[in-house]
């Protein structure tokens, strides 16, 4: 068989802990990968003909954020970590555009001015996986290199698949879910063992989020987050969530958005914390349904109605282009409550359709999630007023 009709496995980050072993020279490393990774797509083949490219082009970004100077030589004493690629049918700047797209469609925040002096961005998803995406240019290639800071290796490796196939022209291929069955010779437990189980870890959570300690509220607010969205009984933590617990998660929100005399660690664990509270609230009211919400809201003193909590709903709105998925969790919330027509009243007064059109701007920018839940929220509020 010819080698043009080999079939080469396509590149993509490797799914290991440690390289055991001696490693190889660098300068090996480097002259041995691109004349590997170029035999999946040959300099010949033209990108709109090959099977599965994206048939993006320079004029397919409405607004370029990741604009590249001179892309700068690979390093001679630079070790290139995994996952990375080199792409040679593409201009460097069409490589970061592919990449941008990717990271918007992906709903994952990217900081263009984090990694000053290099052409390089920091991005974080919406779970907190951090890693640093760069560029570098070799034997009239470009090279993309992905590092993780911080996060889920999972979801990391995921992300970086999906932000590899896109440098490379390929259109992006959602990872299959993967499901873990309970054997058939386990007894099944009854909808009030499961909620029996759901109390009991909700008492826990709730006991940790009363600590006071940051650490163990933000154990117990990834806890909530999981009843209330992914379990079976997840209406039943939910009306927890919204009943038992709702001042507390409010004193939480006040706290840290109140305190101004923090450190920036502090004030970035204070966001992650504050994203949390947003998504805990916004997973409860989706879980409880329609017409459970309506009537927790009917009550005169419930305080997801109140101005204060409104106000700090759409402050975080405001700061949608520096905090996309704080804001993304916060126009979710709005969503849900408008529900009760006297939330409706206080959006109008509060002129909020010009703070959710300025969200919407942002998310069609970095994060495809925002856009979305920004412009069914601007339809659900015009239509009120």
């Amino acid at each position: 068989m010819s080698n043009n009709h080999q079939r080469v496995k396509e590149d993509g980050p490797e799914y290991r802990s440690v390289m055991m072993g001696p490693s190889a020279n660098h300068s090996m490393l480097r002259s041995l990968s691109p004349s590997v990774k170029k035999l999946g797509h040959p300099q010949t083949t033209s990108p709109s003909s090959c099977s599965g490219r994206q048939s993006l082009t320079e004029s397919d970004t409405p607004s370029r954020r990741w604009e590249l100077k001179e892309l700068p030589k690979l390093p001679a004493d630079h070790m290139l970590v995994r996952p990375n690629v080199y792409v040679g049918d593409a201009s460097p700047q069409l490589v970061a555009d592919r990449i941008c797209n990717t990271l918007r469609m992906l709903a994952i925040s990217a900081d263009y001015k984090a990694l000053e002096g290099e052409n390089a961005l920091l991005a974080e998803t919406q779970n907190g996986a951090k890693f640093a995406v760069r560029l570098f240019g070799q034997n009239n290639m470009a090279v993309v290199e992905i590092q993780r800071q911080a996060g889920c290796s999972f979801e990391f490796r995921d992300a970086a698949k999906a932000i590899l196939r896109s440098a490379k022209g390929l259109q992006h291929r959602a990872a299959p879910g993967r499901r873990f069955t309970i054997p058939s010779t386990l007894p099944k437990r009854s909808h009030e063992v499961h909620q029996k189980c759901i109390q009991d870890d909700f008492r826990i959570a709730y006991r940790m989020l009363s600590s006071g300690k940051s650490d163990a509220q933000a154990l117990a607010l990834e806890s909530m987050e999981k009843m209330t969205k992914s379990c079976v009984t997840k209406d039943a933590a939910a009306k927890k969530v919204l009943g038992d617990c709702l001042k507390q998660l409010l004193s939480v929100l006040d706290t840290y958005s109140a305190d101004q005399s923090i450190s920036q660690e502090e004030s970035c664990q204070s966001y992650n914390l504050r994203q949390k509270v947003f998504a805990v609230l916004a997973n409860s009211c989706e879980a409880i349904g329609k017409p459970e919400l309506a009537a927790i809201l009917s009550t005169d003193d419930n305080d997801l109605k109140t101005r204060s909590f409104l106000c700090i709903l759409l402050s975080s709105l405001r700061e949608a282009p520096l905090k996309p998925h704080d804001a993304f969790q916060a126009v979710r919330c709005l969503r849900y409550l408008l529900i009760s027509k006297e939330v409706e009243i206080a959006m109008i007064e509060m002129s909020a359709i010009e703070v959710i059109s300025s969200a919407r701007a942002a998310g069609s920018d970095c994060h495809g999630a925002l856009e979305s839940e920004s412009r069914k929220l601007m339809t659900q509020l015009q239509n009120v007023c």
